[in-house]
């Protein structure tokens, strides 16, 4: 039995199929299918019961969900344990970022970081909002860059290193293009798009249409933001991004998006994220003070 096993046997009853379970693990879906029948078979039962399309557990995965549940939780926290031995040698950090990263600079953030510290080597993991939370949880990472806090706030710990407008942003064939500024409210009837793990919407609509119980309707994509500005550019829907991310992507798309300035501003903040209580190793406290004093002196620096 191999934590690789167990790691496909919770990915399937998380998402009961077998094609998100792979997309999930980044395996294909033959492979999950092989970890399953091995596991079957050096256990000596049936998993699931496969019906058609449907998967459900046996009274005997029942019973092994329990065991995988918590073989998987000592597997985390022994990796966490084990990373305060072996980080100190390391010369290497992994550090989680959003992509509209790039915008605020963080290509010069690391050259800058390696120049005073040759010797340490910075990966970079970008993924959605969401998932960068999810690798601090799992200890896949202890740092990172996050454009939302809400949801987590009572389990990371956080610092404010960005600021930025939120603008509304069209196609040029959009009526909207037009006007230089808009009220929040003129926009409940159109479509909106965003990209999944991202919170500048969901926060703005929160606050305000929340009391009302309403949002307007939100066309949710897995990408990034070059492809939500480009479905954008064809009038498909509008969306919310902050100034420095939208201007910069202006010229990309030959000018063929509209920023539209929110005549009640909103903003948006970015976060360096990491777990309470959780110790950073030598490498990562040193990048940390870095990114924060580093981000302190730029043009976004929180006021």
């Amino acid at each position: 039995m191999t934590f690789e096993q167990i790691k496909s046997f919770l990915a399937i009853v998380k998402y009961n199929h077998f094609t998100l379970a792979s997309q999930e693990l980044y395996i294909s879906q033959s492979s999950i299918s092989k970890h399953i029948k091995s596991l079957e078979k050096e256990l000596g039962v049936e998993l699931f019961n496969r019906q058609h399309r449907s998967i459900k557990l046996t009274d005997a995965g029942e019973e092994f969900y329990k065991f995988a549940q918590k073989s998987m939780a000592d597997y985390k926290n022994i990796l966490s344990d084990m990373k305060k031995y072996s980080c100190e040698e390391s010369s290497s950090i992994s550090i989680g970022v959003i992509d509209t990263m790039v915008e605020y600079g963080i290509a010069a953030l690391i050259s800058d970081f390696q120049k005073q510290y040759p010797n340490i080597q910075v990966d970079l993991i970008e993924r959605s909002n969401c998932k960068i939370t999810e690798y601090l949880y799992d200890s896949v990472i202890n740092l990172g860059f996050i454009n939302s806090h809400y949801e987590h706030k009572n389990l990371l710990s956080l610092q404010k290193i960005l600021n930025d407008d939120l603008v509304l942003v069209t196609s040029v064939k959009h009526n909207f293009a037009k006007r230089e500024s808009i009220d929040i409210f003129d926009t409940s009837k159109e479509k909106y798009i965003c990209v999944n793990g991202d919170n500048y919407l969901h926060n703005v609509f929160l606050s305000t249409w929340g009391n009302l119980n309403y949002f307007p309707n939100i066309l949710y994509i897995d990408s990034q933001t070059k492809t939500l500005l480009a479905l954008v550019s064809e009038n498909i829907g509008i969306t919310l991004l902050p100034y420095n991310v939208a201007s910069s992507y202006q010229k990309d798309f030959d000018n063929s998006i509209h920023i539209c300035n929110l005549q009640s501003p909103f903003s948006a903040n970015i976060f360096i994220a990491q777990l309470k209580n959780k110790k950073l190793s030598k490498n990562e406290t040193l990048f940390k003070e870095f990114a924060v004093n580093w981000f302190g002196k730029s043009k976004f620096s929180p006021k």
